[in-house]
């Protein structure tokens, strides 16, 4: 499994995919800051601080910009094996189909912690830089743990309701329509964010166990949970039932 994982990553380092992914774990934690810094500038009374640029940084990352970036790199470590026809020469080494889609998962699965501890580094950084030129409130390390952690969290939540989109891919062979329909459903994440059903749509589900805001949803958290989870697992089955049925020679 090992030896996958490493060809996976290997692959990864010589697509332009991997320039998409790093990047955009820094875009919205620095439009975020700009965003605050315009607000304290012209408001006096407002004060940055890094649990301010966190919560903002958190809403875009989990409601918006996170699903799009990761569905896109998602459906791109499976479909690139079908557009690049590479599909076939992987199976000429002795590899289970099983091992094979697990290997994409645990990859998914890293690349999305991965970005959201990037995403991590840069609010603290912009945080500390801010502190050079304005008044920042001080970033203590207690609170940059803390915020570490609620970001893995956020990562291991991301993932649960990424893997349909695998399932898409490997049902479409393409990119396409994965990522056509993880547009509808970060656009479905926006207006649904403010509204009483948002905790039992999954991919906004995910923000607001986050933010500790699922109770005031009207869904109680241990549905939440189970409704994110129950989507990561028809996203897994579903892609093990398709690939195992698919005809590769």
């Amino acid at each position: 499994m090992a030896d996958i994982i490493y060809c996976e990553w290997l692959k990864l380092k010589r697509s332009k995919i991997t320039l998409i992914w790093v990047l955009g774990s820094f875009i919205v934690p620095f439009l975020v800051t700009v965003n605050d810094i315009r607000i304290a500038l012209s408001n006096p009374a407002a004060v940055l601080s890094l649990g301010g640029i966190y919560e903002d940084t958190v809403m875009f990352l989990m409601l918006l910009f996170g699903p799009l970036v990761m569905a896109v790199v998602a459906t791109f470590l499976v479909s690139r094996e079908y557009t690049e026809k590479t599909i076939k020469t992987v199976f000429a080494v002795p590899i289970g189909r099983r091992q094979f889609l697990a290997g994409k998962f645990i990859m998914l699965f890293i690349l999305v912690l991965l970005f959201m501890v990037l995403s991590w580094l840069d609010i603290v950084v912009i945080s500390l830089l801010c502190g050079l030129f304005m008044h920042v409130l001080p970033v203590s390390p207690l609170a940059a743990v803390y915020i570490l952690l609620q970001m893995i969290k956020g990562g291991i939540l991301l993932f649960a309701t990424l893997t349909p989109f695998v399932y898409l891919a490997l049902r479409t062979k393409g990119i396409l329509a994965p990522v056509f329909i993880i547009a509808a459903v970060s656009l479905l994440n926006v207006v649904l964010s403010g509204s009483r059903v948002a905790g039992f749509y999954p991919w906004t589900a995910v923000y607001l166990l986050l933010t500790g805001r699922m109770a005031q949803s009207g869904c109680p958290v241990w549905l939440g949970i189970l409704i994110i989870f129950s989507v990561c697992g028809f996203g897994i089955g579903a892609s093990l039932i398709r690939f195992q049925k698919e005809d590769i020679g």
